[in-house]
């Protein structure tokens, strides 16, 4: 039933009708399919004078973004001549985001409320109007991906949402097509997220102080953003905005998720932190929920 559900929002319906999942489960691809992902660090557009997103320069780096994926495809060294062909033949990438719970928190709005669900799909419908518009634009410099067929393509489940919410999205490709089958994946991030500070992928932050092991022995840290509360407001505990992963219940984690995939079209990664005395029942309801 998944996989039917799955193949009916797909963009690539039409000409991959079995699309399978790599090992971490996180990317649908069809045989010799490539990932090709890149992320966003939204924390980086909060504008503090408006107190909002900066929502001009998100869009001019979403659109720069699906550019430069598009570009690594053609500049990419395959090793597996089926993988250049699959790829060059369907032109599939994955824009994703991170940095998004940072970003909450520097709005005031808690991570899985009902506010937050309401912020999601006006966050991540705007990057995907900006990146399915980006991929047109590009279209109509280079082409279209070589399997792309203006009429099937419209009929996916996905681009019969997008296009109800977005006209500006259908008309753009109705009159210059697409350069890739799919724009947008939303990957963990852990790494990378990391890597430059922030939370990693569409996650809540794990926990906002740790204990850490180094050379300089074993002390106490903050996550940065939590930090620099406390550097402003000593000696007090932070906002109930400051919400963690063990915070929200397994429930909220679905709805995040929820509110996020209506606007994905290829695949999606998300977490659902249960408790240890979670029960296969429980287990059971999650998954019927989700």
């Amino acid at each position: 039933v998944f996989m039917e559900y799955y193949n009916q929002m797909s963009n690539s319906w039409y000409f991959n009708p079995i699309i399978c999942t790599n090992p971490c489960g996180e990317q649908g691809l069809p045989a010799w399919g490539v990932c090709n992902l890149s992320a966003v660090n939204l924390s980086k557009f909060y504008d503090a004078e408006r107190h909002d997103v900066d929502w001009e320069e998100l869009g001019k780096v979403v659109r720069y973004s699906v550019r430069f994926l598009d570009n690594v495809i053609d500049r990419t060294p395959y090793h597996f001549k089926e993988n250049e062909i699959n790829q060059k033949s369907e032109r599939r990438v994955g824009l994703g985001s991170m940095g998004l719970a940072e970003l909450m928190i520097r709005l005031g709005i808690r991570y899985g409320s009902p506010e937050s669900l309401e912020f999601l799909d006006t966050l991540y419908g705007f990057i995907a109007k900006e990146a399915f518009l980006a991929s047109a634009e590009i279209a109509a410099e280079k082409g279209s991906f070589p399997k792309f067929d203006k009429e099937k393509f419209l009929q996916s489940g996905f681009m019969k949402h997008m296009v109800s919410v977005y006209p500006e999205v259908g008309a753009a490709i109705q009159k210059y097509g697409m350069r890739n089958v799919t724009v947008l994946t939303q990957a963990p991030t852990g790494s990378t997220g990391t890597m430059v500070g922030t939370s990693t992928g569409i996650e809540p932050y794990f926990a906002f102080e740790y204990y850490r092991q180094s050379r300089l022995g074993y002390d106490k840290q903050y996550v940065p953003i939590a930090q620099e509360w406390k550097e402003q407001h000593p000696n007090e505990p932070l906002p109930d905005y400051f919400v963690t992963a063990m915070d929200l219940t397994a429930e909220d984690h679905i709805r995040v998720q929820a509110a996020v995939q209506r606007w994905v079209d290829s695949s999606i990664s998300k977490t659902a932190n249960c408790p240890a005395d979670f029960t296969i029942e429980e287990t059971k309801k999650l998954y019927e929920y989700a």
